[in-house]
């Protein structure tokens, strides 16, 4: 039997979202359950793809669903709120005018219907690596990795991962036995993600790579990853830049061409900042994200390879 790529289990989630629209229960854990994912790793597809994370698509599927009942039906208002989830017709109303910018009084007497969030269907456009700033695509088998740098939360804002850096790159030359002086390294470490409202809630380490984690400097924190198979997207760049748009092509568009697994006992992944930097500011970065071996062939990582 063929294993399903990304996309289909997307699309098999959308569909599972509008058959069970209005249970109780509908909620990230619950689907995470129900399809064997991890929740973070879910809600990265998820979100690439949509560009909502999961909880504000449900939400946003009900309340348009509410906008149909509202102008077709004569139902009242708070078995419609109840219908959609709300525990009081305040609160349905609330998040209704948020969406709309009216109320549910006003929209029914207006009797015009026009849903904010249809069901989302997964395009089947693609681009192709060629058309981003990826320029190679590897597997790169790791021994677990030791490293030494600074580390935050981001429950207190993206703010801190700024900060972080600055005092890497301070004191970076304390950091006596590194392995390779042509990298720094940024850890995303979800093994305790939450999502704070929009918020996402995750340890972020600036840190260096290291033989071994003797003589650390004063203030600095300490890392250790275990060993995994992994994917690596190669890029050039400036290392100031945002990564954001090249996350969301990876999970956005190449996962969910590719059947491969995310390994949900590394709930983490980095980038590596190359320190050689040319005459226009850019340098070498990437992308390493932790896959499970068993799903790694060189046939998966070409898809987007059109220069055949």
């Amino acid at each position: 039997m063929n294993k399903s790529t990304n996309k289909e289990l997307i699309e098999e989630i959308l569909n599972f979202i509008e058959d069970h629209l209005y249970d109780e229960n509908l909620n990230l854990d619950c689907i995470a359950l129900h399809f064997g994912y991890s929740k973070y790793h879910l809600h990265r597809l998820f979100t690439a793809l949509t560009h909502f994370p999961l909880h504000t698509y449900i939400q946003r599927r009900r309340l348009s669903e509410a906008g149909g009942l509202l102008v077709k039906t004569n139902q009242r208002i708070i078995e419609i709120a109840l219908q959609a989830g709300y525990a009081s017709q305040r609160s349905f109303s609330k998040a209704f005018k948020n969406l709309y910018h009216v109320t549910p009084n006003t929209y029914r007497r207006k009797q015009k219907y026009n849903p904010v969030q249809v069901k989302y269907e997964v395009s089947e456009t693609c681009l192709a690596l060629s058309e981003t700033k990826i320029f190679d695509v590897r597997i790169e088998e790791k021994n677990h990795m030791l490293f030494v740098g600074v580390k935050a939360n981001t429950s207190k804002g993206f703010g801190v991962i700024g900060r972080c850096w600055y005092q890497l790159h301070k004191y970076k030359h304390l950091i006596l036995n590194r392995i390779d002086n042509d990298f720094v390294v940024g850890i995303n470490d979800y093994s305790h993600f939450e999502k704070n409202g929009v918020q996402p809630c995750f340890d972020y380490y600036a840190v260096a790579e290291v033989e071994d984690l003797k003589d650390i400097p004063a203030k600095m924190i300490t890392k250790t990853l275990p060993a995994s198979q992994y994917i690596v997207f190669s890029l050039k760049g400036h290392n100031e830049e945002s990564m954001q748009e090249i996350v969301e092509y990876i999970y956005g568009q190449w996962f969910l061409e590719t059947t491969l697994l995310f390994n949900q006992n590394c709930m983490y992944d980095f980038v590596k900042y190359g320190e050689q930097i040319d005459e226009q500011g850019v340098s070498l970065i990437e992308y390493w994200i932790p896959v499970l071996d068993s799903c790694l062939d060189h046939d998966t990582i070409k898809f987007g390879d059109n220069n055949e």
